[in-house]
């Protein structure tokens, strides 16, 4: 699968952007979207595998499959040793992966394991989200709540809410919520029906160009998102973009059972 719009000839407006590569986990495999100042260029499979979860952090793009944990080198995408995972993530101290009731990190060329928890759906900002819960990292310390599907620093999407946790865990909003995702500055979440983020005024919908279920947000030099249609998603400041004009943009990838979005 590719595209052949290139990037490389296309005017900024204001401040320059670098290209940035996401990639797409999804039933076919690993997709990876070139884009830059708010346009979506060139599109390819870059792995063919059923892809569970994705991850990236400095340079490096990880992958969970039923097979084994697929980490990103120069020649493509390479088998770390793990086995069989369902979630992969990254905190300060590296790669992490769960599976099998086995939650491990990456160290030294060799995996370590930390503790055994079950059903582990999400790794993020120290935290694991996971089908009776959420625990803590690096000791996998139980905090509560119930069906986690993605977690963050400070924040876990479950079936039943958004939640914020300082301590003690606080319900910001009812209801199924699938992605959660935070960086220094911008928090962003998604139900059943829209993406969310979070302003001086409270959590609002994002004007997005698609009306379709959001599986995945993360956060790099734009706010980058996919839904379970297989629609990539990007939102770029006003003075970033060749035309001025920012906002929630989007393109279809034509991708089956999308499961996630990275960035590295």
């Amino acid at each position: 699968m590719s595209d052949d719009i290139s990037l490389s000839e296309k005017r900024m407006y204001g401040e320059t952007r670098p290209e940035t590569h996401a990639y797409v986990a999804s039933g076919l495999g690993v997709t990876r979207v070139e884009t830059a100042g708010g346009q979506i260029g060139r599109f390819s499979l870059d792995h063919r595998c059923e892809a569970r979860d994705i991850a990236g952090e400095n340079g490096e793009i990880a992958v969970a499959t039923d097979d084994a944990v697929l980490i990103s080198t120069d020649d493509g995408f390479a088998a770390a040793g793990f086995g069989p995972a369902t979630a992969v993530g990254y905190d300060g101290d590296g790669l992490l992966a769960a599976g099998g009731g086995r939650v491990a990190r990456y160290a030294a060329d060799e995996w370590q394991t930390l503790d055994a928890v079950a059903d582990v759906r999400a790794i993020g900002g120290g935290l694991l989200g996971a089908a009776d819960g959420v625990y803590g990292l690096p000791d996998c310390e139980y905090l509560g709540l119930y069906d986690a599907a993605d977690v963050t620093d400070g924040y876990a999407a479950t079936a039943d809410g958004l939640y914020g946790y300082d301590g003690n865990w606080r319900q910001f909003r009812s209801g199924p919520h699938g992605a959660v995702a935070r960086d220094g500055e911008r928090i962003h979440a998604a139900d059943r029906d829209a993406l969310l983020e979070l302003d001086d005024d409270g959590w609002r919908a994002c004007d997005l160009p698609v009306r379709e279920r959001v599986v995945d947000v993360v956060h790099g030099a734009d706010t980058y998102a996919v839904t379970a249609a297989g629609t990539f998603l990007v939102d770029t400041p006003d003075e970033a973009t060749a035309d001025g004009r920012g906002g929630w943009r989007g393109r279809s990838l034509g991708l089956p059972g999308v499961v996630g979005i990275a960035v590295a």
